[in-house]
């Protein structure tokens, strides 16, 4: 700021100094009086959830196992009354600014579960020429 130069403010106290003489004369040539009194802000409608607003938001493709992936992790999304899969569907994640993520589905939150990162698939084992694989009967 050229005041705190030509004043030859160089240290933070010198600085506070120059401040406290400046900005009375600065604001008594520059400032304007409000057209209308009162405040500006209006409160927000009681709905209103913030968390939801003031969050990062992401849009995932929900895999075939009804899981989606996300910064590393794999979420389980479990069925709804309204729908038992989302398999396909677009969801909206938001990541909360406390860490925590909730998945939407058209602004309806879902609930998620934590999957383990690499599910254990399992599959018949292929045999060279034995033929199909043979289970295990009562007896």
């Amino acid at each position: 700021m050229a005041e705190l130069r030509l004043a030859g403010a160089n240290t933070m106290d010198e600085a506070n100094r120059v401040l406290e003489d400046f900005l009375p004369r600065f604001n008594a040539r520059f400032s304007v009086p409000a057209s209308q009194s009162g405040s500006a802000y209006r409160r927000p409608p009681q709905d209103l959830d913030l968390a939801g607003v003031l969050c990062f938001l992401y849009q995932r493709t929900v895999a075939g196992d009804n899981t989606i992936r996300f910064a590393g992790r794999t979420l389980q999304l479990l069925p709804g009354l309204e729908r038992p899969s989302y398999a396909h569907a677009r969801v909206e994640v938001q990541e909360r600014l406390d860490g925590s993520l909730v998945v939407c589905y058209q602004s309806q939150a879902i609930v998620t579960t934590q999957s383990p990162d690499h599910p254990v698939k399992l599959r018949a084992r292929k045999t060279a020429g034995l033929g199909p694989p043979q289970y295990l009967r009562a007896p």
